[in-house]
């Protein structure tokens, strides 16, 4: 680690390093440690992508084998996006981790401080339970895949690229029969790393946009308690009156000024790839909708495909959700400015609040690839767009 990370080593976002160090793109570890659990990490993905998509070669002409094996080769997809994402965005995440780490060691107030710890206690439970709804969701279907190998039931497959027990169709060109546990065990490895990837990209998203919505609300607590913020100010304390309340403004500019830059460099970050993600979880959606009612809907079946789908949507919601929280607390300073006891201001203080009025007006959004933004209703757009593809393919079948 190149820099102190107490905030990083605390239970707060302690988890979020984890998750990211276990897939190798925790800016701060050490390089040759990152090159090889992303190489080793990258390797087993791409050995069972490429055996999936040589399992759809080969079950050509057979429509439910094939919508069997199109939602988890786009899972993969969105696997890859995400991986390509932190990978090539390495630096930009490392800039915001270190603002971060900046930020808890540089707070002027107690209410400062309060703040940064609400947000990050509210980032570390989404965090908890978004991983433990993806994990929870993502495991339902290989699991129930294995229960009647677990239960000792003689059940067999019709399907020579699927044994019993196996998650997906796969096909490596020798007897699955023969070498079951060790391509079992490859299979398994490769479903925790997929849920890792999407759970560790997503939780570090949320950990930023919480950070960001903190910056925030700093800001509007200045501008809201203009007072109380300049009694808690010890810099403060030996200035003029009216100069207590220049400098007050100033600082929120300046902290205004960081929280829009921390935007602008996490929605950069990000964009492109959201752009690639949610066009292939309406696809997966749809196909995955498409596979479920062209089956005979049994418990079995209905949990396997229940839970594969409410995890595509809990995926998309917290992208959504977050990106409605970055709109909210960024347009919220706006009314803050009349909230506070500006007032009682000089000339001089007050036109330092149309700055901010001014730059306050254009809210900070996450966007998918400049094209839509995340927001709570973009959500049930999305969802309403997947619903009308599934429509299209099931007519079309």
């Amino acid at each position: 680690m190149d820099l102190p990370s107490d905030i990083f080593q605390s239970r707060l976002c302690r988890l979020n390093r984890t998750l990211l160090s276990l897939l190798g793109q925790w800016p701060f570890q050490k390089e040759r440690h990152r090159r090889i659990i992303f190489i080793t990490v990258s390797f087993l993905g791409i050995t069972q992508a490429i055996t999936q998509v040589l399992a759809l070669k080969t079950l050509r002409g057979d429509i439910n084998a094939t919508l069997e094996c199109i939602p988890p080769l786009i899972i993969d997809g969105v696997c890859i996006v995400k991986l390509v994402n932190l990978w090539c965005n390495m630096e930009k995440i490392k800039m915001l981790l270190i603002r971060i780490q900046k930020d808890w060691q540089s707070w002027d107030i107690e209410s400062e401080y309060e703040i940064l710890y609400k947000f990050a206690e509210t980032g570390r439970s989404i965090t908890v339970g978004y991983a433990g709804g993806m994990y929870m969701f993502g495991c339902l279907f290989p699991v129930m895949a294995m229960i009647p190998k677990i239960v000792g039931k003689n059940v067999t497959s019709e399907y020579s690229t699927r044994p019993v027990g196996f998650p997906y169709h796969v096909e490596y060109f020798i007897d699955l029969n023969k070498y079951y546990y060790p391509v079992l065990i490859h299979n398994y490895i490769v479903t925790a790393i997929r849920l890792t990837t999407l759970v560790a990209s997503d939780t570090c998203v949320a950990m930023l946009v919480q950070h960001c919505c903190a910056l925030f609300s700093v800001v509007r607590y200045r501008l809201e308690h203009i007072r109380k913020s300049i009694e808690q100010d010890k810099k403060l304390a030996l200035l003029e009156e009216d100069d207590k309340i220049y400098k007050n403004f100033t600082y929120c500019i300046r902290k205004h000024e960081d929280a829009l830059q921390f935007a602008r460099i996490l929605e950069t970050a990000y964009t492109k790839a959201l752009f690639f993600e949610v066009g292939l979880i309406i696809g997966a959606m749809s196909m995955s909708a498409l596979q479920a009612t062209n089956e005979v809907l049994t418990p079995h079946v209905a949990i396997r495909h229940g839970g594969y789908i409410f995890a595509q949507l809990l995926h998309l919601y917290i992208a959504c959700w977050l990106g409605h929280k970055m709109i909210d607390h960024s347009s919220s300073i706006y009314t803050s400015v009349y909230r506070g006891e500006w007032y009682e201001s000089s000339p001089k203080s007050r036109r330092l609040l149309n700055v901010i009025m001014l730059r306050s007006i254009s809210p900070c959004t996450l966007t998918v690839g400049k094209i839509m933004v995340l927001s709570l209703p973009s959500f049930s757009a999305v969802v309403r767009a997947s619903a009308s593809y599934f429509t299209v393919f099931r007519s079309v079948q």
